[in-house]
This record gives structure tokens, C-alpha cells and sequence, in this order.
């Protein structure tokens, strides 16, 4: 309700109009690929299970990439031996330095392909980037797949409410400011504070969103919706 006297107007906003709509996200989430090709061993996680950062979400058959780095570190070995050698040799004047610097430079190729293989054994399990869910699998276990083709879909644990409020309201809303979600699926009321501010307000709707942390909820799953209330909002504002 509002009355206008001369030029000044006064805007009295009812409580209703202070409750804004939201959505529960997660702050972190990804799609799970795998950076070689191979069968799956293991793929311990179904859809809806938790899981704490670091825990494998995924693990290839990699009896090929041991077999390859077994090869690759006794060729090193070899390489190693043979530098030894010659060194003794060219102390002895047998050799000349051209043969020390091949058999040096053999032994930095063999270095480099070991740790080549070293890193695609480590590609072999998948570990968790952070705590969360799985979403949805793209590959089930035994089934081969291919260099970056898709395993599962994840989402952190840790969950925002991302809200639309009015452009207006950047005269008083500040970071670290308290909020109370009440969630719609659960009945539930979570509370939480802002975060981040969006950074540009929509010239069609006057709106700007503001996104706000939430506390920890075994309840709570992104796609939630509900009603954010702004405790510290004040309870009107006047306009020239």
C-alpha cells in the first residue's frame, strides 16, 4: 500500500512481498571422465550414495599401463648401467664424450617415459575431487570405454540458495548477512548468510541475484526450491 502527498512518496512493504523464492545448488559439481582407455573394475558408487573427498569413485583394469611402466623402468635401469660404464671408460680414455653424452641423454628419455607411465597407472583410479553424491552414472562396471568419455555426474555436499530479489534492495543488503530458507519438499527452515552479490542487475525485472550458504542438511538436495526470508531487512523504505 502506498500514499503520495506532493512529490515524496512512502512505500510500506508487507511481509509477504519481503519473502523471495529460491533454489538450493550445489557449490561444487562435475562430470566424472575417465583420461584412458580400458574396462572398468570397479565402480563402487550408485546413484544417490555419499561419498568423502578422496574416496574412489572409479577404478580401470590397468594390467597393460603396469606391464608398460615394469618395461619402461627397466629400460631406465639398463640405461643407467650403460651411462655407468662409459663414464669408467671415457676415465680410461676408451671412449670419447660423444658416447657419455648419447648414453646420457638415453638415460633422461627413459626418466621421461617412465614417469609418463607412472602417471597413466595413477590415472587408473578416479578419486573423488570433493565430498558429495553421485547424480546419475554414464558407464557401468566391466563396460570398456574410451580416453574422456563420461562415468557419472557428481555434486558437493556443500549446498547454496541462490536467490532473485529486488535491485532496490542493494541499499541494505550486505555480505555475511542472515537468512532463513524455508524449504518447501521438507518443511523445514535452514538458515544461513549471504555469500555473494550477483554483479549486474537485470534491466528487464529490476532484479539481482544474491546467493547464500547453507547450513549442513542430510535433508537437503540441489533442485530444492522455497521461500528466503531476510531477518535484518528493514521494514520499509521511503522514496523522493
Amino acid at each position: 500500500m502506498a500514499w503520495v502527498v506532493g512529490c515524496a512518496a512512502l512505500v510500506i512493504t508487507s511481509g509477504a512481498q519481503a519473502d523471495q523464492r529460491a533454489k538450493i545448488e550445489a557449490i561444487e559439481g562435475t562430470v566424472i571422465s575417465t583420461e584412458l582407455s580400458g574396462r572398468i573394475a570397479k565402480l563402487p558408487f550408485r546413484p544417490g550414495d555419499s561419498f568423502k573427498k578422496g574416496a574412489e569413485l572409479a577404478e580401470l583394469d590397468c594390467t597393460l599401463y603396469h606391464a608398460e611402466r615394469d618395461r619402461v623402468s627397466a629400460q631406465l635401469q639398463s640405461a643407467r648401467k650403460t651411462l655407468e660404464n662409459r663414464r669408467r671408460l671415457a676415465e680410461l680414455r676408451s671412449i670419447g664424450k660423444l658416447e657419455v653424452d648419447l648414453a646420457e641423454l638415453a638415460v633422461r628419455e627413459s626418466s621421461a617415459e617412465q614417469r609418463i607411465a607412472s602417471i597413466n597407472v595413477k590415472r587408473c583410479s578416479i578419486n573423488a575431487p570433493f565430498s558429495g553424491r553421485v547424480v546419475k552414472l554414464h558407464s557401468r562396471q566391466g563396460q570398456s570405454v574410451k580416453a574422456q568419455e563420461k562415468l557419472m555426474e557428481i555434486v558437493g555436499s556443500d549446498l547454496e540458495a541462490r536467490v532473485i530479489v529486488p535491485a532496490r534492495w542493494l541499499s541494505w543488503i550486505e555480505k555475511d548477512q542472515g537468512v532463513e530458507l524455508a524449504v518447501e519438499e521438507t518443511g523445514e527452515t535452514v538458515s544461513g548468510k549471504v555469500t555473494r552479490i550477483g554483479a549486474a542487475v537485470d534491466p528487464v525485472s529490476h532484479t539481482i541475484p544474491v546467493w547464500a550458504s547453507l547450513k549442513e542438511s542430510s535433508s537437503l538436495r540441489p533442485g530444492m526450491s522455497g521461500v528466503a526470508r531476510f531477518p535484518d531487512r528493514p521494514d520499509s523504505t521511503s522514496t523522493e
